[in-house]
């Protein structure tokens, strides 16, 4: 059996409460993109969690809101919306034997939904630090080992201080710090406030550390929400396009996972991405900003 999951956070605490209460034989992290390009082997013994729904997988577990399926659908697992997708999982187990795992489903709740203080946004701690140093500029194969290495320290003990004073965990957390300040220097240089959007075109930039989706709102306060482009897929035809909402500002009534899902992504009301084509990029970029401003 194997499990697909999230290279984030989520991801990660999703696979933890699997990994409990099912036997898996494999993890594998992967982004919603590739679940929704079609060409991963899915099969009746494969677990989704914290992706899109794929007709060929045995389980599937998910929380967004633009992965709702459709009516009528036929599957084992479960979707709802929830504040993670590790809650979806912990309620469908219904087991005591995660209950020793609650501490962690709490911050998992809150770090996923946009709960995060602009605080530790700018000086992570505790599990949301831990969660910085799960997606990093290093090789794809070096972060999905230190994941797995991240699930057994939680299996072992879900105590964050013991966690954090992990060797490799520690190491990563370090740079961590010297990241953002990199980060910010990048954000102040390539982004530009339209109306009441930070936008911020990162395409020529290279080696951009990875950050939290709350940064950028420390360098920017008064914004209503973000849009940002990255540099190009390893295909050489694709970039990625992510927005979010201001979780410390005014409220927005733009649904951003629904205008990603438009372009072939997916996400929440609040925060959303999707892999468009090079040339389209900036005009898509262009008319999602000018929708999040009427909206306003």
């Amino acid at each position: 059996m194997r499990l697909y999951t999230h290279t984030d956070f989520d991801g990660v605490v999703s696979a933890v409460f699997l990994v409990e209460v099912e036997e898996i034989d494999e993890i594998l992290f992967i982004d919603p993109a590739n679940i929704q390009s079609g060409r991963v082997q899915i099969t009746k013994f494969d677990i989704l969690a914290d992706l899109p729904y794929d007709k060929r997988c045995g389980m599937w577990f998910d929380h967004h809101e633009s992965n709702k399926p459709k009516e009528g659908t036929k599957f084992a697992g479960l979707w709802k919306i929830a504040p993670s997708c590790a809650q979806v999982i912990y309620d469908w187990a219904d087991n005591p034997y995660l209950d020793k795992y609650k501490e962690l489903l709490s911050e998992v709740n809150k770090i996923d939904s946009g709960q995060v203080p602009l605080d530790e946004a700018k000086n992570p701690k505790g599990w949301f630090l831990l969660s910085n140093t799960l997606e990093t500029s290093a090789p794809k194969k070096e972060d999905d080992d230190y994941r797995r290495h991240v699930i057994e320290l939680i299996r072992k003990n879900p105590d964050i201080h013991s966690i954090l004073s992990d060797e490799r965990v520690a190491k990563r957390s370090q740079k961590v710090f010297s990241d953002l300040e990199i980060l910010k220097d990048i954000l102040l240089n390539n982004t530009k406030i339209i109306g009441k959007v930070a936008y911020s075109d990162l395409r020529q930039v290279e080696n951009i550390p990875r950050g939290n989706n709350y940064f950028i709102y420390s360098l920017f306060p008064d914004v209503l929400a973000s849009v940002r482009l990255l540099p190009g897929e390893e295909d050489g035809v694709h970039i990625k396009i992510s927005a979010g909402h201001n979780v410390y500002g005014a409220k927005s009534n733009f649904n951003i996972g629904k205008a990603m899902k438009e372009m072939g992504g997916g996400g929440h009301f609040a925060v959303g991405g999707a892999k468009v084509r090079k040339e389209e990029a900036e005009k898509l970029a262009m008319d999602l900003i000018k929708k999040i401003n009427e909206s306003a």
